[in-house]
């Protein structure tokens, strides 16, 4: 594909790094360092200049697969995305955004747009699961079904038996699609045992996630609600986890260094949060005269700092501690901290943009483990080939990945389905090496 990026910061420099292996790749920005840095460390073209100037683009391929705008500035990537169809034939476009205003599909339709990306937004979203479901480090819901990917941390004083037999006893409801153990990731095989401290991503529907919080949470421990939470860091992603908790009845109170944040988020939350100044204090949110603290997340932009306020609200004896992670190099140590991990702005814009581009119409996929693992959908239409047929797994694939069908709001084994029908969904949970494969096969007729 002929791929043109427009802004040559963390998240851009990143798609371009994925891109370039299998397409010519093009990036854009006036920041001379910016592109010097890309020209030095990636096989892909750089062009320094305003993106907002026409003639910046002069010179470039007249047919474009693919242009994707992630500066910083809205106004600059909705320009860029006008500039770009007087220029050349662009055939797929994706935008991201700050404001949500700019993702409505009136404003889309009449630039062209294909998808927008708003990460503040997309980001929040786990929260909505991880209050319902307290006992999961983190959730992603799908296209296609109800059933959620969750994955949870294994105590060290747990009986793998107990596992087994309980997703045994609900076969038809939960599998493991992954499994983190001492720092690495594998797509397990039926008969793998799970072992204490393990990171097991569950994919599960609603009633066996409930269920699974009996064998997960120790016997002695309450399953209170959680009722109050504290978050520190008060920008864009901040609110809109508070826009989230406020939903699910949660109590929230804000924090953040920054006075002119603290008065913007006031502001647009507003009044239903209390937002103060501070430089935190671990004592203060633990304050049962105050504030009775069920669950804390860190929020700000920088991971080191993120990681620190979790461990000194551990201390504090916080039962629910999530940290959001900006910079994928800290994802796996936040994870062996046992720090609940979400996705930070610019790593679920890189994300959620390559799952755009891996994904059709057809075909849905997401990263989960800090991009190592895989999941990949396809739903079976009224129109599909594959009515009447059966699964049949070729050479290639077998050994690359865990597959199952959803039906009726089971989970079945690809082997005990007879034949498609219409509405089936395959799931094929893999590492992110063979994730090519797996995609390219499930585009052809299993």
């Amino acid at each position: 594909m002929q791929v043109i990026i427009a802004g040559a910061g963390r998240v851009g420099y990143n798609i371009a790094k994925h891109l370039m292996v299998n397409n010519s790749v093009t990036v854009i920005d006036q920041n001379e360092f910016a592109i010097q840095n890309i020209q030095e460390n990636l096989d892909v073209l750089g062009i320094c200049g305003n993106i907002e100037n026409p003639h910046t683009y002069f010179g470039i391929d007249p047919q474009v697969d693919l242009f994707i705008a992630v500066t910083d500035s809205d106004e600059v990537n909705l320009l860029s995305s006008l500039i770009i169809d007087n220029i050349a034939t662009v055939k797929r476009k994706i935008i991201r955004l700050k404001n949500s205003f700019f993702a409505s599909d009136l404003i889309k339709s009449k630039l062209n747009i294909s998808e927008t990306i708003v990460p503040s937004f997309e980001a929040a979203q786990p929260f909505k699961y991880l209050v319902d479901f307290s006992h999961a480090h983190n959730a992603k819901a799908f296209e296609y079904t109800k059933a959620l990917l969750i994955s949870i941390r294994l105590k060290d004083d747990f009986s793998p038996r107990m596992i087994s037999t309980f997703i045994g006893e609900v076969s038809g409801e939960v599998t493991v699609g992954g499994i983190e153990r001492n720092k690495k990731f594998f797509v397990p095989k039926a008969s793998e045992t799970m072992l204490p401290n393990d990171l097991i991503y569950f994919f599960a529907f609603p009633n066996a996630i409930v269920s699974l919080r009996s064998i997960v949470c120790e016997l002695n421990e309450p399953l209170s609600p959680i009722k109050n939470c504290v978050i520190f860091g008060a920008d864009s992603l901040g609110v809109e986890i508070a826009k989230v908790l406020l939903k699910k009845g949660i109590e929230v109170q804000m924090m953040d260094k920054n006075i002119d944040l603290c008065k913007k988020a006031n502001i647009e939350l507003k009044n239903k949060v209390t937002v103060f100044k501070t430089t935190y204090d671990a004592d203060h949110i633990v304050s049962k005269n105050r504030f009775d603290t069920d669950m804390f997340i860190a929020a700000t932009k920088n991971d080191e700092y993120n990681i620190t306020k979790c461990i000194e609200a551990k201390q504090k004896g916080i039962k629910k501690i999530v940290g959001i992670n900006n910079d994928i190099a800290y994802s796996s140590l936040m994870r062996n901290l046992n720090i609940e991990v979400v996705r930070g702005e610019k790593i679920n814009a890189f994300y959620s943009i390559l799952e755009k581009i891996e994904s059709s119409d057809i075909i849905v996929q997401k990263k989960f483990c800090g991009g190592e693992g895989a999941v990949v959908l396809r739903k079976v239409f009224f129109n599909s080939p594959l009515i009447g047929t059966k699964f049949h797994l070729s050479d290639k694939v077998d050994d690359k990945g865990h597959f199952i069908i959803l039906r009726d709001n089971d989970i079945f084994e690809y082997q005990s389905i007879p034949a498609f029908e219409k509405d089936d969904v395959i799931v094929v949970f893999t590492k992110e090496s063979d994730f090519e494969i797996i995609s390219k096969w499930l585009h052809q007729n299993p």
